[in-house]
């Protein structure tokens, strides 16, 4: 139907009009994941990288929705990467904070980068990650670039804060944990939010059963990506708001 209509009009006049929601028709298949019409407009000469008032392109709105052949799509179609929205966000920015692994993985892949920060918080996609406890995101992406994993503990004045060693013995210690303190003498905050109950069992020595079922239900309960007031350190900061809480959802699909 859309082929028929772009046929019979001089789609190259109207293909990146601006309509429902001040997007483009692309914008709008992206963020819906109908990679059929995506394809389409993109062979129709749709332009790819064109922004809707909140600078987002086709490629940030499918990193959003998780759209994850239509994000392949641009791609292949040669769409700029690293472009930043009002606030800053980039396509990776989003897709690492959706917790979507396949786009984050597209996106690396294709050259994305990780260093880009956002206008206000300074956060990198890292960050986002971390903020939203994506753990496999978190993951992929200390180890896609490893020297981002330890720039926290180099910088002085870290975007992000997370836990030090000292408050990983405090919290242990807080669920009578103690005497497993000295097998995470190197043990943060990003250690921590990514153990499994096999890696407390086999590399940590916690042998009983309720004691790993106590750590790991802890660690989801307290959201090592922002330190609690109970452990932070009087010189650490609170995390800022991320700028993705100011970023509006995309309305509904109107059929």
């Amino acid at each position: 139907m859309l082929d028929a209509f772009l046929q019979k009009h001089d789609y190259s006049s109207i293909i990146n009009e601006f309509g429902q929601h001040e997007r483009t028709a692309l914008m709008l298949a992206s963020a819906w994941n109908a990679h059929h019409a995506v394809s389409l407009l993109l062979r129709r000469g749709a332009n790819v990288n064109m922004k809707d008032p909140d600078g987002n392109t086709a490629l940030h709105l499918a990193a959003e929705n998780n759209a994850k052949k239509c994000l392949h799509l641009l791609l292949k179609a040669n769409c700029m990467l690293d472009e930043q929205n009002i606030w800053g966000l980039t396509a990776l920015h989003i897709a690492a904070a959706e917790g979507s692994v396949e786009c984050t993985k597209a996106l690396l892949i294709s050259g994305a980068r990780t260093d880009i920060t956002t206008y206000e918080n300074h956060t990198t996609a890292l960050d986002e990650a971390m903020k939203e406890g994506q753990k496999s995101i978190v993951r992929l992406l200390r180890e896609w670039d490893p020297s981002w994993s330890n720039r926290l503990r180099q910088s002085s004045t870290p975007t992000l804060p997370t836990w030090s060693i000292a408050q990983v013995a405090k919290f242990l210690q807080k669920l009578t944990l103690s005497q497993y303190t000295p097998a995470f003498a190197h043990a943060d905050g990003l250690t921590l939010m990514q153990l499994t109950e096999d890696d407390l069992e086999h590399k940590y020595g916690m042998t009983r059963i309720a004691h790993r079922i106590r750590l790991l239900e802890a660690i989801a309960i307290e959201q090592l990506s922002i330190p609690s007031s109970s452990y932070i350190d009087d010189e650490c900061k609170p995390l800022p708001p991320s700028d993705l809480d100011k970023r509006p959802k995309l309305p509904p699909i109107a059929l």
